[in-house]
C-alpha cells in the first residue's frame, strides 16, 4: 500500500491506500477504519480488504488514528468536538477521502461510488463521517459498532458499549439533523456478533433502529420501515460454521435500504477475517464480501 500525508487542524495523519493491479478508473472506493490499537496494516490484513479489491476492481483507502490523539488509537467518536462537520475527525476523514478524489493516489476513483466502512471504534466514526457528509459516502457499513453520537464522554462512551444508549430515536433525529440540507436515505450494512463482550450487541440491534429511523425522516414520506418487520429473513451457517441470521430492509423500489447480520456465539472481530490479522473471528460469515456486496447493489448508482 502507498503510504500518504495529508494535514489537518491538530497536526497531521497517514493514510494508506491501496490501488488493485490493472486500474483503470474511474474506479469505486472503500474507505476502512481501523478499531482500537489496530492501524491500517492491521485491518487491512484482518479484512482481507486488499485481497478483494484486486479480484473486484476497487480503491481501498486507510486513514490511521495516532497515539498523539488517542493513546489507544481510538478515533475519538466519544468527544463533541469530533461529531460534527467541518471539526475534528469527521472532516479529517472526509478530507483524506476528497484527497483521493482529486487524484492523491494517482488513479481516478468515482465521486458516485465511494463507500465508508468501519470495525469497533472505527464504526462508531464512520457513522458520524456517514452522516455529516452524506452528499461524499454513497454507502455505510458496519461492524461492532454503536449509534451516531452514541456518547459525549469517555465515562458515558463505557457505559454504552456494555449496555447501548437510552434514545435510540433522538439517535435517528440528531442524525438526520446532521445530514442538513444534504439529507438522503443512507444504505447500511451491519454486522454484529451475539457473544461481543467488548461491544455489547444490543449496539449492533440499535444501530439498525438508528439507520432504519434516520433513513426514514431522510427520505422523507417516500420510505416506510418497521425494524420489527423486516422484509426478508434468512438464516445460514458459515463454512467456519458459525450460524447467522440476516435480515434486510427493502425500499418501494425493492433496494435494500438496511441489512443486518447478527452472528450467533461470536465475540469482538471481524466475521470471516484473517487469523493474522487483529479482532478477527474466521468462523463467521465474510463481512468484507457481503459488505461489497451491499456496496454493489444497494447504494446510488
Amino acid at each position: 500500500m502507498a503510504a500518504l500525508v495529508v494535514p489537518d487542524t491538530q497536526g497531521a495523519r497517514s493514510y494508506r491506500v491501496h490501488v488493485p493491479p490493472g486500474a483503470d478508473g474511474p474506479l469505486p472506493m472503500v474507505v476502512v477504519l481501523h478499531g482500537c490499537s489496530q492501524d491500517a496494516a492491521a485491518i487491512a490484513t484482518g479484512t482481507r480488504m486488499n485481497e478483494l479489491a484486486d479480484s473486484e476492481g476497487f480503491l481501498v483507502v486507510y486513514p490511521e488514528q495516532t497515539s498523539a490523539a488517542n493513546r489507544s488509537g481510538c478515533w475519538n467518536w466519544f468527544l463533541p468536538e469530533h461529531q460534527r462537520r467541518d471539526a475534528g475527525e469527521p472532516a479529517l476523514i472526509a478530507g483524506i477521502a476528497r484527497d483521493v478524489l482529486a487524484g492523491a493516489a494517482g488513479v481516478t476513483p468515482d465521486p458516485r461510488r465511494v463507500y465508508l466502512a468501519g470495525m469497533s471504534a472505527g464504526a462508531a466514526m464512520a457513522s458520524l463521517v456517514a452522516a455529516e457528509y452524506p452528499e461524499l459516502i454513497a454507502a455505510l457499513g458496519l461492524h461492532s459498532g454503536v449509534v451516531y453520537r452514541a456518547a459525549s464522554t469517555v465515562s458515558d462512551a463505557f457505559a454504552v458499549l456494555r449496555r447501548g444508549i437510552r434514545d435510540v430515536e433522538g439517535s435517528a433525529r440528531e442524525a438526520y439533523a446532521g445530514m442538513a440540507d444534504r439529507a438522503r436515505v443512507m444504505p447500511a450494512v451491519i454486522f454484529h456478533g451475539t457473544e461481543d463482550r467488548t461491544v455489547s450487541v444490543v449496539n449492533g440491534d440499535q444501530s439498525v433502529r438508528q439507520w432504519l429511523a434516520t433513513d426514514v425522516l431522510a427520505a422523507g414520506g417516500s420510505l416506510r420501515a418497521d425494524p420489527d418487520r423486516p422484509t426478508r429473513v434468512r438464516q445460514g451457517r458459515a463454512p467456519g460454521g458459525r450460524s447467522f441470521t440476516v435480515r434486510s430492509w427493502d425500499d418501494v423500489t425493492g433496494r435494500v435500504v438496511v441489512e443486518y447480520w447478527r452472528i450467533d456465539g461470536m465475540g469482538h472481530g471481524w466475521s470471516g477475517g484473517s487469523s493474522a490479522g487483529s479482532f478477527t473471528d474466521r468462523a463467521g460469515p465474510d463481512a468484507t464480501a457481503a459488505m461489497w456486496q451491499f456496496f454493489c447493489t444497494s447504494a446510488r448508482g
